[in-house]
């Protein structure tokens, strides 16, 4: 079974495969020519949070000033996969001159896609397209799904908020701290005992 790496570039190849299988369609229903392009799968600017399944960088961007496109390495669905990539070739072909806007609305639309135009949603005929195309390129690498575990930034001390019923000074400590003893309020003048009120915080 190939490893994460391998599977990385088969899906590197399989969608520069599939860029020249979706060519003549996208030229001819968009008026556009598709540059030369560099697609990565990855994670987005956005993060692994990110709505997008896709993002197109200018070419000033790039070294040797070609366009380069990375897809969502989470999205494993061949037919959703070539959805973000026409997307995303849209913004290459217009080196993302004009957003979501009007030139990119109408070659959007002329290719077959529907919704808003920062979405990937398709035709019924955009669709069959894209199954047709699919089924020639074979299964996308990896198309089981790859697995990501979001992981917290481990807290590993509790901060409970200690405050002055006189005067309303607050300060955080541990229950270290207050296992030891309750203090006496610090504002000038107070002296009252700080009584404690959990409350969660960053270590410090």
């Amino acid at each position: 079974m190939p490893d994460a790496a391998d599977y990385v570039t088969m899906r590197e190849e399989w969608l520069m495969n599939a860029v020249e299988g979706m060519r003549a369609t996208f030229e001819e229903r968009t008026g556009l020519t598709i540059p030369t392009v560099r697609i990565g799968v990855g994670f987005l600017t956005g993060g692994v949070r990110s709505s997008a399944g896709g993002q197109c960088f200018k070419r000033s961007l790039s070294a040797d000033g070609v366009n380069e496109i990375i897809i969502l390495v989470t999205v494993c669905d061949p037919v959703t996969v070539l959805s973000i990539l026409g997307h995303e070739l849209i913004h290459a072909a217009l080196d993302n001159a004009d957003g979501h806007t009007k030139k990119f609305l109408a070659a959007f639309k002329a290719m077959g896609y529907t919704g808003t135009a920062k979405s990937h949603a398709v035709t019924d005929q955009l669709e069959t397209d894209y199954e047709t195309l699919s089924a020639a390129l074979g299964a996308y690498p990896g198309d089981e799904g790859l697995a990501f575990e979001m992981q917290k930034r481990k807290q590993t001390t509790r901060m409970i908020a200690l405050v002055c019923p006189h005067c309303g000074y607050t300060v955080r400590t541990t229950r270290k701290w207050i296992a030891v003893g309750l203090p006496t309020c610090g504002a000038p003048g107070c002296g009252g005992t700080l009584t404690g009120a959990d409350e969660e915080g960053d270590d410090a």
